[in-house]
């Protein structure tokens, strides 16, 4: 009886050690990484890159997507990314209505290629969807809604309207 007993003891003192050292990996500290996402691009203009920034945003979803489109063009010039919003393309008006930011730009965006327009759309896309009760984004030229390339109206966009892994991506450090 004392055998198995100690037997028993033996074998539960395995397992706590064996699974004691066994637990989850903790998720990354956030604390480095507090702040909002504000989406850029490399110098090229090929590349997303995510910056976080200590940006103080309002309870206001309106104020709060001027405030990030602001904070979008904000770049100093020895930065290694520049903003997704290009120079000379001007944001003439960005409603909110319900769960969808209404953005409309300067005919200069119909200027940009399809790298850059896509770039473009998926930085403000990820970038104002971080606002509470924002889920997608709607674009149009001077009134008018944008089309793709086939010429249909691209509708609202949203994070799951890029694919991952096709976007390309980078993390600022």
């Amino acid at each position: 009886m004392k055998r198995k007993i100690g037997i028993i003891f033996c074998a539960v003192c395995v397992f706590a050690l064996i699974f004691g050292g066994c637990r989850s990996k903790k998720k990354e500290d956030n604390s480095a990484k507090k702040g909002t996402a504000v989406y850029y691009t490399n110098e090229n203009g090929t590349r997303l890159i995510s910056v976080n920034k200590d940006v103080k945003l309002k309870d206001d979803a309106q104020e709060n997507v001027g405030i990030l489109l602001n904070e979008m063009k904000k770049v100093s010039k020895d930065e290694d990314y520049q903003s997704v919003i290009p120079e000379g393309i001007v944001v003439n008006s960005a409603e909110v209505n319900n769960n969808i930011v209404m953005l409309d730009f300067s005919t200069g965006y119909s200027k940009l290629d399809n790298n850059e327009d896509l770039i473009c759309q998926a930085g403000i896309v990820y970038t104002l969807t971080q606002i509470d009760n924002i889920s997608y984004v709607s674009f149009s030229v001077s009134g008018k809604t944008m089309l793709d390339t086939d010429g249909k109206a691209i509708g609202a966009l949203g994070r799951d309207s890029f694919v991952f892994g096709e976007l390309p991506m980078e993390e600022e450090e």
